[in-house]
Order: C-alpha cells, then structure tokens, then sequence
C-alpha cells in the first residue's frame, strides 16, 4: 500500500496558468481551482506511473522487495531490506504533453464541477492521447 508521507508543496501547474487557462479572473474560486489541479496532476502520476511533483511517500509492496517502485523517478530512502519502502519522487521538468494533459483535465474538471450520476462526464481522448507515450511499462 502506498501512503504519502509528505505532499507536493508545488504543483506542475501553477494558480496563475490555471485560472489563465480557465479564463478566471477573480480570486474566489482559487481554493477550488487548487485542489483541481492536484487531482489532475495526481490523474495523470496514476495513469502514467510519472512523478510530476515532489512528494515524499513509504510503500509497501505487494510481493517482495524486487517489485518495481510504484511511481518514478524517485530516490530509495530506507535501508535495504527494510519495508515499507520509504522514497521521494524527483520529477525534473515535466513533459509539455503531460503539463498540457493536466490543463485539459482540469478544464473538465472545472466545467464539470456539478456532474451527477445521472450525466455522465466524457473522457477526454486528447488527454489518454497526450499521456500515452509517458505511461510506465512494467515487466
């Protein structure tokens, strides 16, 4: 199970790119648009198994300790053969595709805000399509 231990105190997005994206220009909402944009940078870490903020996480996997990291590129922190696994992921510069993936979701996140169960909200493919070459293949 992976737990975060210390969250992103900075986001690949910015407030300011956000709400230009959004074309917000009013402070009111900023909270909200904050949170959408650590869900969708979150979305696409989870699809993509890619770190795009520093995030400090312990992990215990499933198996033995030879199962590859959950999220990379990150550095170990534990001793060897110690679990749970403690680790920092260290994103550099986050891919423009990947950068552009979070903006569309949290486009649709934002428009979609009110969506219930009886209206369904659409997948975006442009999205799966700016994400796919990043995704992580695993063994």
């Amino acid at each position: 199970m992976l737990h975060i231990k210390t969250a992103a105190t900075t986001e690949p997005v910015t407030l300011a790119e956000a709400k230009l994206h959004l074309r917000v220009d009013i402070d009111a909402e900023d909270a909200l648009i904050g949170s959408l944009i650590t869900a969708a940078r979150e979305h696409v870490e989870l699809v993509t198994g890619r770190a795009l903020a520093d995030v400090s996480y312990s992990w215990t996997p499933e198996g033995d300790r030879t199962t590859p990291l959950p999220i990379v590129p990150a550095t170990v922190t534990t001793d060897e053969g110690v679990t749970p696994i403690e680790f920092t992921t260290e994103p550099g510069v986050v891919p423009a595709a990947l950068h552009a993936a979070i903006l569309l979701l949290l486009g649709d996140m934002y428009e979609n805000r009110t969506a219930s169960k009886d209206s369904r909200l659409a997948v975006n493919p442009t999205v799966s399509r700016l994400m796919f070459p990043y995704k992580r293949v695993l063994p």
